[in-house]
């Protein structure tokens, strides 16, 4: 039963969360950008929240069962690297993800550039590999001091990992979808920093330490940037101006922190068996 719940939990969660974090971040980034914070950005900063929210929801999960976020991080993680690794060029063609997100734009503008912007900056692949680090330890039994450090100094590298994807993101964005270049530099470092961020936050599977100090932080920065109006960039530099704005407004470092705080609360509350009673219980097997 408790599979079962985790499982639909987790799959529910990420997929309606994923559709409200692109379909409000892409419709906020699109008002602010034409009307700025005079023309108003409606609800969509809300509903890009709430998305975020969702897949908080969904690695939560991870308290009933691993194998849904297992599912639900593989699948984040399949669509981003086809996104990212599968040579673009003009109207999408060569990836599926890209030429599936082009469809999206006859659905709704908003929808697509929000899913384009989520992938893009590396946002969906560092939550799918969030949740498939810890997934993959995440256990009944009480962590060991040495579990506890290596999640500590996790959390502390996750949030490195995680400038990282979003600084080589904003080189992806800006190559595939502004100049219509994809290059391959700017892919691989992406990718490598989510991988960095996952094997880093696996601890957490074991401790929360990381997770905790990881996600929180991820959200609070997600939540300013996601509502600040377009003023505050006024004097940006360039480079500044032309990725923090979208990478705020479209939710993607709110979901991120969401998503990795999801997973801490849900290890938190796991049941907790001693090593002991573990033992116990396979000599009573034998």
């Amino acid at each position: 039963m408790a599979r079962a719940l985790g499982i639909v939990v987790a799959l529910s969660g990420s997929l309606a969360g994923t559709a409200l974090l692109w379909y409000g971040g892409g419709n906020t980034v699109l008002r602010m950008s034409q009307y700025g914070v005079d023309g108003g950005s409606g609800g969509f900063p809300a509903l890009a929240g709430l998305g975020a929210v969702l897949l908080g929801v969904a690695a939560f999960s991870v308290r009933w069962s691993s194998l849904g976020v297992l599912i639900a991080g593989g699948a984040h993680l399949a669509f981003s690297l086809l996104a990212l690794l599968v040579p673009t060029s003009t109207g999408g063609a060569g990836s599926p993800a890209i030429a599936l997100l082009d469809a999206l734009v006859a659905v709704d503008p908003g929808l697509a550039s929000g899913g384009f912007y989520v992938v893009a900056f590396g946002a969906s692949l560092l939550i799918g590999a969030a949740l498939l680090g810890v997934g993959a330890v995440a256990r009944r039994r009480a962590p060991n001091l040495g579990w506890r450090i290596a999640s500590g100094v996790g959390g502390v590298l996750a949030i490195g990992a995680a400038v990282w994807a979003f600084t080589a993101g904003g080189s992806f964005y800006r190559s595939v979808f502004q100049l219509l270049d994809w290059q391959l530099g700017p892919a691989l470092a992406v990718t490598l920093a989510g991988a960095v961020f996952g094997l880093a936050l696996l601890p957490a599977g074991r401790s929360p330490i990381g997770a905790w100090l990881a996600g929180p932080v991820l959200a609070l920065v997600g939540v300013v940037l996601l509502v600040v109006d377009s003023d505050a960039y006024a004097d940006a530099p360039n480079g500044v101006l032309a990725t923090l704005p979208v990478l705020g407004w479209s939710g993607a470092i709110l979901a991120v922190g969401l998503s990795v705080t999801g997973l801490a609360l849900g290890v938190t509350l796991r049941p907790v068996r001693s090593a002991g009673a573990v033992q116990d219980r396979g000599s009573a097997a034998v």
